[in-house]
């Protein structure tokens, strides 16, 4: 028997806001680099554009990172929530088999109604 209590429901909530918190995030790289670029253009200074590249060879594995992994787990949560449910079919599936592979009543002996009566 799982353990597993997943509500599909608050799990697509979730997502939905996760992916409405992450959609902006593309908008914002776009503005950051412009920003950059138009900061090291505007400076006239070698050294400001060194420093600039600088920070953003530091920051971009990290972002890379955090963009990376959130598409992962959201991903994964769309997986493992379809597989629960997946699985609740399946038992459901299982369950109406069993049901239509029980014994007609009539053909039962008993109040069944087809054989002897048990006493």
């Amino acid at each position: 028997m799982s353990t597993w209590d997943i509500s599909p429901g608050g799990v697509r909530d979730v997502l939905i806001r996760t992916q409405k918190a992450a959609a902006p995030f593309e908008g914002q790289m776009t503005s950051l680099n412009s920003a950059l670029e138009g900061a090291a253009t505007e400076s006239c200074s070698e050294i400001v554009g060194s420093a600039l590249q600088g920070f953003v060879d530091s920051i971009k594995t990290d972002l890379q990172f955090v963009f990376t992994r959130t598409g992962a787990c959201m991903n994964a949560a769309v997986q493992a929530t379809n597989a629960y449910i997946q699985g609740d079919l399946e038992m459901a599936a299982t369950a109406q088999r069993s049901a239509t592979a029980a014994p007609d009543a009539s053909t039962m002996p008993g109040r069944g109604g087809g054989g002897p009566r048990a006493e």
